[in-house]
């Protein structure tokens, strides 16, 4: 096994190739992912245990992410938590006598992503089976797998 020292936010992106993203808004696929490739099945074994490493990490990351949104968001109608870029504002009266609103810069909102970008800049440390790029030679994608690329091991 090797070890390699990644930002959190590294971890969040190798966890992305590897598994792939989709649109929550859509459900389309954005990309398919590193285990949406057609692989070898003791390189796919070694990804998925890379993998269950990466997920934990991503859960330990999101839990804190929704502390921080609790911290500096408030309750919406349903009883969850939001935090919005942007907050309305009383701006005076409209000519009906109805209050006229504006937006403004939310203070809470910038000092949420001040402190989940430094938690992003911790660095862990990951241990990992070395893959070579020999593993990879029969792989033909459209994928960019940059965080991947690291843990390859490129023979001479």
């Amino acid at each position: 096994m090797e070890k390699i020292s990644l930002k959190l936010f590294e971890f969040l992106n190798l966890e992305a190739e590897i598994n792939g993203l989709v649109n929550q808004q859509t459900g389309e696929t954005i990309s398919k992912g590193l285990l949406g490739e057609k692989l070898n099945m003791i390189t796919k074994y070694w990804i998925t245990d890379l993998n269950k490493k990466l997920t934990s990490e991503k859960e330990s990351i999101n839990k804190l992410r929704d502390e921080l949104i609790m911290k500096y968001g408030s309750t919406d109608e349903s009883g969850g938590y939001q935090l919005s870029p942007s907050i309305k504002v009383e701006d005076g009266v409209d000519e009906e006598g109805n209050p006229k609103f504006k937006a403004e810069p939310n203070q809470d909102f910038f000092e949420f992503q001040r402190e989940y970008n430094d938690l992003l800049s911790q660095e862990r440390e990951l241990e990992y089976k070395p893959f070579n790029i020999s593993d990879f030679a029969h792989v033909e994608t459209e994928g960019n797998y940059q965080t991947f690329f690291q843990l390859i091991k490129v023979e001479d």
